[in-house]
């Protein structure tokens, strides 16, 4: 009894997570999509001084959020029977957070200016200061529908955010030609953020403390971690908006967003299913490692191919889209897309760490990531400018990230490198000859100098792309036997019951007719 008891928990946990997933894919697809137009719209708008302006704003920005991040999210995920007290509590040290770090960007915005001799950065961090302040004040009961897998309203809230930046955004470069649309725009996403919270999960705010150890006794190696992680992940940002200029800087820091935006498109929001997915398998370590490598081989399938194909594509992709002035974005986005894309295949060893409790495992690998990457972008960058920044790049967030995480992994699941690697062998295949086919295609085409033969390039090199490497991980998924735990199996279960479910409904239309 307590084997089907077993095997039925296992089943809704799937179907939740698989359900999950589609809606938080939906909605993340939508998110990007209206990001990536915002960025083209204004891109053909704004010079890419005004991108790096901003970007050297929402860089602090982001560094104050993440040092300071108490992961309260998370924690309330984490203990399965969190009450009111709880809740006001998570409440209160994210109000007292936002207003902390409001002051903080305020005040930064002076130092900077003199930094930089830019005094608009006074403005820029005065207009950004708002958002932590805003996003403090969301409703903690929100939190409810990523713990019960009910990612539904979570991707519709997200939506909402970004279609508010695109609306507000666009609409005040046309009507100003200014960087302040950038910041407008920001700004209006938090605005939309809090009003939707509360719309959907109602509560009224209370002040409390009584839950602060209990909350930050998980939390605290997180905040740890994420201190460690930005460091390591964003310093090059300042170096670089003082050492390439404003304009230059804008122009990488656009590259950038783009390559994240598209690769990390599958893996951010998966991470977020995983996180409460694998929590509910912690008391079976099999089970857990079997679910662990199946994610991991899913990550891969969808995100390298994702990171590869766009730097593949860049040079027409930047030409048709943001323009010929954004050369710099495109040979930003050859170097760093493919290492964004290899990277998610670690994209679940975070939700695991999570799930275990092991969060001072993420922060000692954040520790050590901090300590090779920095001096290795320090120097790529500082003698060998745009180029060396981004080959440091590839080797320290490509080859030392994935041997650091490789190990992290292994201490949590006893999981070695080669059965890690293994799993992705389908999609190491397929994107060989991804790549192969690309370029080969790509020596058949006229050059790039104009929006026609960009158009032409982009579309006919990634319909080949795209062809070669779904047609090569279906057969190769053939070949192996059609192994259960995959990608492939996962993508014929939906496709079959979405056909079943269609066929059901024309078979009961069918029979009212007749009747």
């Amino acid at each position: 009894m307590s084997e089907l008891s077993s095997k039925s928990e296992t089943g809704s946990v799937g179907r939740k997570t698989v359900l999950a997933s589609i809606w938080l894919l939906t909605g993340v697809f939508y998110s990007r999509v209206v990001n990536l137009a915002m960025i083209i719209v204004l891109a053909r708008i704004l010079l890419p001084a005004d991108f790096g302006l901003v970007a050297l704003g929402t860089t602090l920005l982001t560094i104050l959020t993440t040092v300071t991040d108490l992961s309260l999210a998370n924690a309330l995920i984490h203990h399965k029977d969190a009450d009111k007290q709880d809740f006001d509590t998570a409440f209160t040290l994210s109000a007292l957070r936002g207003a902390g770090l409001a002051i903080v960007m305020i005040i930064s915005g002076f130092v900077m200016a003199d930094i930089y001799n830019d005094p608009r950065l006074i403005g820029v961090c005065l207009g950004l200061s708002s958002r932590p302040l805003l996003n403090g004040l969301k409703s903690p009961h929100f939190i409810k529908y990523s713990k019960e897998l009910d990612f539904k309203t979570v991707a519709f809230s997200e939506a909402m955010e970004y279609t508010a930046q695109l609306l507000v955004s666009v609409v005040l470069a046309l009507a100003t030609n200014s960087y302040w649309a950038i910041v407008a725009g920001a700004v209006a996403a938090s605005c939309s953020g809090i009003v939707v919270s509360y719309i959907y999960a109602p509560y009224r705010p209370s002040i409390s403390f009584a839950s602060w150890r209990k909350i930050l006794d998980f939390s605290i190696w997180l905040t740890f971690n994420q201190f460690v992680s930005v460091i390591g992940s964003r310093f090059d940002n300042f170096l670089a908006g003082g050492l390439l200029g404003i304009s230059t800087f804008g122009a990488y820091n656009v590259g950038n967003n783009i390559s994240a935006m598209i690769t990390q498109s599958a893996a951010q929001p998966l991470e977020r299913v995983l996180f409460p997915s694998f929590a509910k398998m912690t008391h079976d370590n099999a089970r857990l490692r079997q679910a662990y490598q199946k994610s991991q081989a899913s990550f891969f399938a969808i995100g390298m191919p994702l990171g590869v194909g766009l730097a593949l594509v860049a040079e027409p992709f930047v030409y048709l889209m943001l323009g010929p002035n954004w050369s710099v974005a495109a040979r930003v986005i050859e170097f760093i897309a493919p290492v964004l894309g290899i990277q998610i295949v670690f994209g679940p060893a975070n939700a695991l760490a999570y799930a275990v409790g092991a969060t001072r495992n993420l922060f000692n690998r954040g520790i050590v990531l901090l300590v090779l990457r920095v001096p290795i972008v320090f120097i790529g960058l500082y003698f060998f400018g745009m180029t060396g920044l981004l080959v440091a790049r590839v080797v320290s967030g490509g080859l030392l990230v994935s041997v650091v995480n490789f190990y992290l992994v292994r201490s949590l699941t006893g999981l070695r490198i080669w059965d890690q690697l293994i799993v992705t062998w389908r999609s190491w295949v397929s994107g060989v000859a991804m790549v192969l086919s690309v370029l080969a295609t790509k020596a058949t085409l006229p050059l790039v100098d104009s929006s026609h033969t960009a158009t032409l390039a982009l579309f006919v090199m990634s319909a080949v792309g795209a062809l070669i490497y779904c047609s090569s991980h279906a057969l190769l998924w053939i070949f192996a036997g059609r192994p259960n735990a995959t990608v492939e199996a996962e993508i014929v279960g939906v496709v079959k019951r979405f056909l079943g479910r269609r066929s059901l409904v024309m078979s009961n239309n069918r029979s009212g007719n007749v009747g």
